[in-house]
């Protein structure tokens, strides 16, 4: 009786360092996993706060290194100091400093995360077991149970594959995206250039025709000092002076509004054009006359492979993709595995768990109806997508047309009364009437030369709407017929601003 007694004795003495030493290779595996998830974490990063974000946006100049640097892998040579910038130019500009581009640079980075995320394999699971027996308390060499498994979930080739293509359709439709961003700020540039330049010629026409006002005015109020002349007709040509400088004073407005926008079109504040010179002789010579052939050829290219079009169809295949995966989870999704081990009252075990997804209630069928509506919405987009952009095109084509019509018909105008202002002329050169007639000319003349110059702005406007529509250069004519209208007086004077090079004040 006394040896079974003092067996028992002396192994519920070593019952304790039996279950510590079972316990730790557990606990050193449970450690060594805490600490790699530790040593993998990120460093923390700064984040942007308010003052920074608005002082980089103030502090935005076209003389940034960064900028220069830009243009010059863009075009091969820096922007040197004292040349006039360019439209094109300040494109690159606007490339680089448009808030617009960064909020996509980030999508497709997020897009490429998400790639890697359906590329990763899942990782594998700890799972630890620890039981007490009571009953075999005292009978047993251990009453305790101490396991541990892996367990691996096993996921179908199927169900990777339709992950993978659903993340990469979002990569290359994050990609097309980008692009289409980048021809809408060039865009946007351009038009915002055009306008400047409109508006810089339209104060220009303006104060020629404030000092032909003026200078009838003078000459009205003379002959009626005289008796010459009825004091209406020199109330009337003093309201048309006033008239004239109010319409200066709103021109000087526009192009004040005309500067700002296109700092925004840029990305940068107004300060940042200040003292900027900009070369808008480009805009000079009417825009090229695209050959009808060639717009049907790039009409039909622009529905098929324009940037919105390309991401909507990117859309839709991963929408397809996702409709591959929600039919690969109709049995309940992938099983998983955990074989381990455990150590059951003094003796080791081997273990396997499994478990397996039991579709009793759903095979999953809200998901794959969501999926198939899904589906059917993102192909309507496509269709949605391709009718706007045939929208745009059709409409900067007919604006182009009615922009053509108007600068051939203030061609013949301006035509007309520059021969009725040189009859004028030569009349009141030979005393046969007086100066006030030819002023009156002058400014029918300048009228004429104002609506000249709405229509070459509606044409520079429509030309680069259409270009932007189709996201595709437009080529001229084989046989460009040169642009022979008469051009308008403030266009072809020595103090042309496009010509002398426009400079911000």
């Amino acid at each position: 009786m006394c040896a079974p007694d003092s067996a028992m004795q002396h192994e519920r003495m070593q019952t304790p360092h039996r279950r510590h030493a079972a316990r730790k290779p557990l606990l050193a595996a449970l450690l060594a996993a805490l600490l790699g998830g530790c040593a993998s974490a990120p460093p923390a990063q700064r984040g942007v706060t308010l003052q920074s974000s608005a002082l980089a946006l103030e502090q935005s100049s076209l003389r940034d290194p960064g900028l220069q640097h830009f243009i010059a892998v863009q075009t091969g040579a820096p922007q040197a100091a004292g040349q006039p910038w360019t439209l094109q130019r300040l494109s690159l500009a606007a490339l680089y400093f448009h808030p617009d581009l960064q909020v996509s640079r980030a999508s497709e980075q997020l897009a490429e995360a998400d790639l890697q995320i359906a590329r990763q394999r899942p990782n594998p699971s700890l799972q630890l077991g620890l039981k007490y027996g009571g009953a075999a308390a005292l009978m047993a060499p251990s009453p305790w149970t101490v396991g541990a498994a892996i367990g691996l979930l096993l996921q179908s080739h199927a169900q990777r594959a339709a992950q993978t293509a659903h993340a990469q359709a979002g990569v290359r439709a994050a990609r097309r995206l980008l692009h289409a961003v980048r021809c809408q700020v060039r865009a946007r540039v351009q038009q915002a250039g055009i306008a400047l330049w409109a508006a810089q010629q339209q104060l220009l026409l303006q104060q020629q025709v404030l000092d032909a006002a003026l200078a009838l005015q003078s000459r009205a109020a003379a002959r009626a000092r005289a008796g010459m002349d009825s004091p209406l007709a020199a109330a009337l040509a003093q309201q048309s002076a006033q008239d004239a400088a109010l319409q200066k004073s709103r021109d000087l407005g526009a192009e004040r509004a005309a500067q700002i926008a296109l700092a925004t079109a840029i990305g940068v504040p107004d300060a940042a054009l200040q003292g900027v010179r900009i070369d808008f002789s480009d805009l000079d010579a009417a825009p090229p006359d695209p050959d009808a052939a060639d717009l049907a050829r790039l009409r039909r290219k622009a529905l098929l492979e324009r940037d919105d079009v390309r991401a909507a169809w990117q859309r839709v295949q991963a929408a397809q993709a996702a409709l591959q995966l929600a039919q690969t989870l109709r049995d309940g999704g992938a099983p998983s595995i955990a074989p381990g081990a455990e150590r059951d009252q003094g003796v080791n075990r081997l273990v396997l768990g499994v478990r397996v997804p039991l579709p009793l209630f759903n095979q999953h069928q809200g998901q794959i109806a969501a999926a198939r509506a899904r589906l059917a919405q993102r192909e309507a987009m496509l269709k949605q997508t391709q009718a706007q952009a045939l929208a745009r095109i059709e409409q900067a084509e007919t604006a182009l047309s009615a922009a053509q019509a108007q600068a051939r018909q203030s061609a013949q105008l301006i035509a007309v009364n520059s021969a009725l202002l040189a009859a004028d002329s030569a009349a009141q050169a030979k005393g046969l009437i007086g100066p006030a007639q030819p002023l009156r000319a002058q400014l029918r003349l300048l009228s004429t030369e104002r609506a000249a110059l709405q229509a070459r702005a509606a044409q520079w406007h429509a030309y680069a709407a259409l270009q932007s529509a189709l996201q595709q250069q437009i080529p001229p004519t084989k046989a460009q017929r040169p642009d022979t209208s008469p051009v308008p007086a403030a266009l072809s004077a020595p103090t042309h601003l496009s010509r002398v090079i426009w400079r911000t004040e």
